[in-house]
């Protein structure tokens, strides 16, 4: 994980997250409430041509819960935090934690999962 002093370029974490979308897409539900800033990042370098599931299906409610950040670079460490403690204890469940602590079910149209 990056500390607060590490740049994160959002071209290499997009370069990233496209890779480990396109090996299993279902991987999208590690990002929780971050999922539809991440596909909007995604999107400002890839299109569905590169990605099936970058299409623009928004939940609305799902991106309300989203904390807000001073910055881009805030916002993209808090998404790597997220998606690493998802990916350890959740593992692509449809069901994630929200910052409040509630549960949703994290579903993208796009994806169809």
């Amino acid at each position: 994980m990056a500390t607060e002093e590490e740049f994160i370029p959002p071209s290499k974490f997009a370069f990233s997250t496209l890779q480990l979308l396109m090996e299993q897409p279902a991987r999208y539900r590690n990002y929780g409430v971050y999922w539809f800033f991440v596909k909007a990042l995604l999107k400002e370098f890839y299109t569905k041509e590169n990605l099936y599931l970058l299409g623009d299906y928004m939940n609305p409610a799902v991106i309300a819960m989203m904390p807000e950040h001073k910055n881009l670079q805030e916002a993209l460490r808090a998404t790597m935090e997220t998606y690493n403690n998802n990916a350890t204890w959740n593992m692509n469940s449809p069901s994630v934690t929200a910052p409040d602590g509630e549960q949703i079910t994290l579903y993208d149209e796009d994806v169809g999962l």
